[in-house]
């Protein structure tokens, strides 16, 4: 006999046992009635599972079971407690009774539910099974969920799918073992006990091993899922990242091309103004181009008028420079002939100066013999005296005469070679004397060059000169006198010398004669040896003055030459101040009145060199003021074309830029639509892949109710197999499966909602544009905006400088004309002129008045005359100048002319 197993007897799989129980509230009405009968025995088998799991094998487990009820609720198992999410979403411990009482209102029916809702029994093998796959549904699903919870990427939405979609799976998952495990347990027609249990033990154990591999094969086939179901999980995750980061990035492309947009606008206002701007300049410069092109006409006017009175002043000037030429060459042959008068006195002069040198050459010469003589005497006498006392002494010792003759004999010999040694020292203090006298020889060549070259400069101190030579004369004449006095001193010294000789000579003997002539020798030498070194003092001497004089000339030469330009700088400023007021009264005059101005002119200045001069120079002037005016107009003309192509290229630029606007406006609003089209087949997909998801979770919706319609028939066939009250099960069933499909359809509804609200922000956003493409253009713009004002400033500030220097001119002119007085300026015949004009009436008496005497004199006219007189002040000032410039460059050319017949003349002489 088979005895029944008790409940306790089975141990729970693994050590663990929790499963998912579901209370409705319509299950709870419906089987109210029949509970009375069985629920004694599933309370208690609930209660003996409880108490059958360690508390040990809970607190080891961490990972919650993914359990929702209708406000998605999540368990979560730590530590021996089941925290439970609040509203808020926070975590509460609550107790495992309590949580499990708070998990009745689970989607999917539990298998205890099964049990106790009609007293429904099952083998505790079948419960075992399940509690065990239900536990490693909770581990497999754990770390998805944890891993959902943990991603930065989740969103609400997100959460609410992968939930949803893990209930879905566990839901379906459960319900296919159960049904397959249902319908491969073969069944008997054996009794049952009253608890439920079956009398066949053996078939009970067969049953268990099948469910057992059936477990093993749905844990497998339930892992797999799990990795599809991750798989999916990341792909959603993925899809929803994208949307977020779309969103974003949509967001961020509206800002920005609300930025472009009022930038462009900027722009756009910025090209009007600078479109204004160019109209302007362009009225500018046709306003410009009339008035140079005015000017020019009306210079071109001035030039031929002038042309005409410079050609009739040519001929005038030609006719007169033909008679000043003759007088010119008159005027050089009388400074020819002075020249040669000049340059004859000059040689007088020199040959005077050349034989006082010599004179004082001899003077000093006879001076120095004189003393050489004199020293000589008193050397003499002093031997004449000392010669006295040897005589006595020698009639004292006429006894040892002859002992001191063979002393004398031998000191001859002696004194004889001691001689030759003093005539060849006498030999070389001569030849250095030569040398000495030669060195001074040159010297005074030198110094007579120099005072050549210093007379041939100084023709103003010619006369001081020749008062020099007259007092040189008076000192020469008398020092010729006391030479005389001299000689004759010196030749009756001579004769007394002559008789002391006599006498000595009777008194002496030969050997005294030869000790008094090597005695004089020994002075001479001595006195040579002096002399050299007074000689040479005096060339040192001689030398410094020299320098000093030279120094002193150079000075005096450079005063002199500053005195002589200060004096010609003097005469040409006078000159030009009266040339200045005489041209400047003959430009206010007629041409008749020109041609006597001009006659007057020449009367009064008397120059010939300086009138021909002032007419080259006028006809150089004209000529080069008609190449300046030319120039002028030429340069006048290239300006107006330099800016009229300027204006071309400019205006070329414009529409070349406008054209690069309206293209880069071009390829915005194509890149826009482009934008656009992208954003609008990303909204497509976003709605396809949503549709998608609801079409998926629809199959889902409908595979749940068929497995729940499969579930309650499997039930209804258990009950109608253990109790046989199938009519009461139906009904039950079909209010279970209501619920679930509610519920469903809630969850669709919510899951449909933030969809719905997801892409109607996607719909309100708009495409980037980008932002390097318009940076890169409105760069490239200002600068050529830069470039373009850089060229204007520059043109303008070229005008200023043109304008700045016309206006110098015109005050430089004011300025000089302003500073001599109006009565200065103008002569007696000008003053006539213009007072006979004033009588007669007209524009020019008006202009001579100080009221207005004509009444066709307006402002206009006014102005026009005093442009052309102003004119005409600058050409006459031109004038001027070159005249002073070509009087220099005459002067100079004299000069030269002058030196080059000094210099030929000279070496004719020489020669």
């Amino acid at each position: 006999m088979e005895q029944p197993v008790s409940p306790t007897e089975f141990p729970a799989a693994n050590g663990r046992l929790q499963e998912p129980v579901q209370d409705s509230p319509d299950l709870s009405t419906a089987a109210s009635g029949n509970n009375k009968t069985a629920n004694g025995i599933t309370t208690t088998k609930i209660k003996d599972r409880v108490t059958a799991q360690p508390q040990d094998d809970c607190s080891s487990e961490h990972s919650p079971l993914p359990l929702t009820n209708s406000r998605t609720e999540h368990v979560l198992v730590e530590d021996g407690q089941d925290l439970f999410p609040t509203q808020d979403g926070s975590r509460d411990p609550v107790d495992k009774e309590v949580a499990i009482e708070e998990t009745r209102e689970s989607p999917f029916p539990a298998v205890d539910d099964l049990r106790d809702g009609e007293g429904s029994t099952c083998t505790p093998s079948n419960e075992k099974s399940h509690s065990v796959k239900g536990q490693e549904l909770i581990n497999d699903l754990q770390p998805s969920q944890n891993s959902s919870t943990t991603n930065p990427y989740d969103t609400e939405c997100s959460k609410k799918l992968m939930s949803e979609i893990q209930r879905s799976i566990s839901q379906e998952s459960l319900l296919d073992e159960i049904e397959s495990e249902l319908l491969s347990c073969p069944f008997t027609d054996e009794g049952s006990l009253p608890n439920g249990l079956k009398k066949d033990q053996h078939s009970l154990i067969v049953f268990e091993k099948c469910v057992q591999d059936k477990c093993s094969q749905q844990e497998k086939a339930i892992k797999r899922l799990l990795d599809e179901n991750k798989k999916h999980q990341e792909l959603i995750l993925a899809i929803c990242s994208e949307k977020d980061n779309m969103k974003e990035e949509l967001k961020k492309r509206m800002e920005t091309e609300k930025q472009y947009i009022s930038n462009i606008k900027k722009m756009e206002a910025r090209v009007e103004e600078l479109t204004k701007e160019l109209k302007a300049s362009k009225d500018k410069l046709v306003f410009q181009d009339n008035a140079a092109k005015n000017a020019i006409q009306q210079l071109q006017r001035e030039m031929v008028f002038r042309l005409d009175q410079a050609n009739k002043k040519c001929e005038e000037a030609r006719q007169e420079k033909e008679s000043m030429v003759m007088k010119y060459v008159r005027g050089e042959k009388e400074s020819l002939d002075l020249r040669k008068e000049k340059e004859v006195l000059e040689k007088k002069l020199r040959e005077a100066n050349r034989e006082a040198e010599k004179q004082a050459n001899r003077v000093k010469q006879l001076t120095q013999e004189k003393g050489r003589l004199q020293q000589l005497y008193d050397t003499k006498e002093a031997e004449a005296t000392r010669f006295t006392r040897e005589i006595e002494k020698l009639k004292e010792e006429v006894n040892s005469h002859i002992i001191k003759v063979k002393w004398a004999q031998n000191k001859l010999k002696s004194e004889t070679d001691a001689h030759k040694e003093t005539k060849d020292r006498l030999r070389d203090t001569t030849s250095k004397l030569t040398q000495a006298k030669e060195e001074a020889e040159q010297i005074r060549k030198n110094c007579q060059e120099m005072i050549k070259t210093y007379q041939e400069s100084e023709e103003i101190k010619s006369n001081e000169l020749d008062a020099k030579l007259r007092e040189t004369k008076g000192e020469l004449e008398k020092q010729k006198q006391e030479k005389t006095d001299q000689l004759e001193l010196h030749q009756a010294k001579i004769k007394e010398l002559e008789d002391l000789k006599r006498t000595f000579k009777e008194g002496m003997d030969e050997l005294h004669t030869l000790r008094t002539k090597v005695k004089c020798l020994e002075d001479e030498r001595l006195r040579t040896e002096d002399e050299l070194s007074k000689y040479r003092e005096i060339i040192n001497r001689q030398k410094s003055e020299i320098q000093n004089l030279l120094e002193r000339l150079k000075v005096v030469q450079k005063l002199e030459d500053q005195h002589q330009k200060d004096e010609q700088d003097i005469q040409s400023l006078k000159e030009e101040v009266e040339t200045l007021n005489s041209l400047i009264t003959d430009l206010q005059r007629d041409i008749q009145g020109s041609r006597k101005r001009e006659s007057e002119l020449l009367g009064f200045t008397e120059k010939l060199t300086s009138k021909n001069a002032q007419l080259q120079s006028e006809s150089n002037t004209l000529q080069t003021h008609l190449d300046q005016s030319t120039n002028r107009v030429r340069d006048l003309e290239s300006q107006i074309e330099e800016k009229e192509r300027s204006n071309a290229d400019l205006v070329k630029r414009l529409q070349k830029e406008e054209q690069l606007r309206q293209e880069e406006v071009h390829t915005l609003q194509n890149e826009r639509s482009s934008l656009q089209k992208e954003t609008a087949e990303l909204k497509t997909r976003i709605e396809e892949l949503k549709d998608d998801l609801v079409t998926h979770k629809r199959k889902q919706t409908a595979n749940i109710k068929d497995l729940t319609k499969q579930l309650l028939q499997a039930r209804k066939k258990l009950d109608q197999m253990e109790n046989g009250n199938y009519d009461k099960e139906a009904s039950s069933m079909g209010s279970r499966s209501s619920s679930s499909g509610s519920l469903n359809a809630r969850s669709s509804n919510e899951d449909r909602s933030p969809e719905n609200s997801g892409s109607s922000a996607v719909v309100d956003s708009f495409p980037e544009v980008d932002k390097a493409m318009l940076i890169e253009r409105i760069v490239r713009l200002q600068k050529a905006h830069a470039r373009k004002n850089e060229k204007i400033e520059f043109m303008e500030d070229h005008i200023k400088q043109l304008v700045e220097e016309i206006r110098k001119k015109t005050k430089i002119i004011q300025s000089y004309v302003l500073r001599e007085e109006s009565g200065a300026l103008s002569s007696e015949a000008s003053d006539f002129n213009k007072a006979h004009l004033s009588r007669r009436g007209g524009i020019m008496a008006s202009l001579y008045t100080s009221h207005p005497a004509d009444s066709g004199l307006t402002l206009e006219l006014s102005l026009e005359i005093n442009r052309k007189l102003q004119a005409i002040l600058e050409d006459t000032l031109l004038k001027n100048i070159t005249l002073k410039e070509n009087l220099q460059t005459l002067g100079s050319e004299i000069e030269r002319l002058i030196k080059t017949q000094h210099d030929l003349e000279q070496r004719l002489k020489k020669k």
